[in-house]
């Protein structure tokens, strides 16, 4: 049983039919990839760059396929079919050399392409860079509408006190309750966020509160002497 195999891959039908096999296969396969490829910069133009070049890969490896296929017609036919091999092979020629060439000269841009790891490790930064920003913007607005709520309930208990009616100072008391009401959720507030910051954060906001508080004394200051 071996050696009957063995003599039939070793005859001339037997290794006609194997050429036969061998070269539908590797057409059939150069065939598909190109397709693949094709669906694949249909959907994806604008993802992949130099689509151009996937175009010149797609002749190349259809031509590669169709010099395969002539190689089994010439088998199959038992005729040498000259004028289409070189016919063929002319084609295969121009896409090889054209791919090729192309290659070579685009090969330093391709270089030059961020890959994925890159182009997600920069996405990242700039995320952060950003976060931190809007975060920095967040707790400074944060502070300064606290310092408002002290400037505007120092400036109700001056009044208050040179309200000269009853009805007068009731009303001053109800808006400087309310005040003293957001004053205190607000300061709940930026208290937790004060506890969540790093040391860097912590800094910068402890400055800020500085500056507000002295800007709120010298306000009040000033509104006592006109007073």
């Amino acid at each position: 049983m071996v050696q009957q195999l063995i003599e039939l891959c070793t005859s001339n039908a037997g290794l006609t039919w194997m050429m036969v096999a061998s070269d539908t296969a590797i057409a059939l396969a150069y065939f598909a990839i190109p397709l693949t490829m094709a669906v694949v910069l249909r959907h994806r133009k604008e993802d992949i760059p130099y689509p151009w070049l996937w175009t010149l890969f797609v002749a190349f490896i259809v031509a590669c396929g169709m010099t395969h296929l002539a190689h089994v017609w010439s088998a199959l036919s038992g005729t040498a079919y000259l004028g289409l091999h070189a016919t063929i092979g002319v084609i295969t020629a121009l896409a090889s050399v054209g791919t090729a060439v192309a290659f070579a000269y685009i090969l330093p841009q391709i270089r030059n392409l961020p890959s994925p790891r890159q182009q997600r490790a920069l996405l990242e930064k700039l995320v952060a860079e950003r976060t931190r920003e809007k975060d920095h913007l967040i707790r400074e607005i944060n502070h300064r509408i606290g310092n408002q709520l002290q400037v505007l309930s120092s400036v109700l208990s001056i009044e208050s006190r040179r309200a000269e009616t009853p009805e007068a100072q009731l009303v001053l008391k109800r808006l400087r309750d309310e005040l003293d009401r957001m004053s205190a959720q607000h300061l709940e507030l930026s208290h937790r966020d004060y506890l969540a910051m790093s040391d860097e954060t912590r800094d910068d906001k402890r400055q800020i509160v500085q500056q507000d508080r002295a800007r709120s004394s010298e306000f009040e200051l000033a509104r006592g002497e006109k007073a």
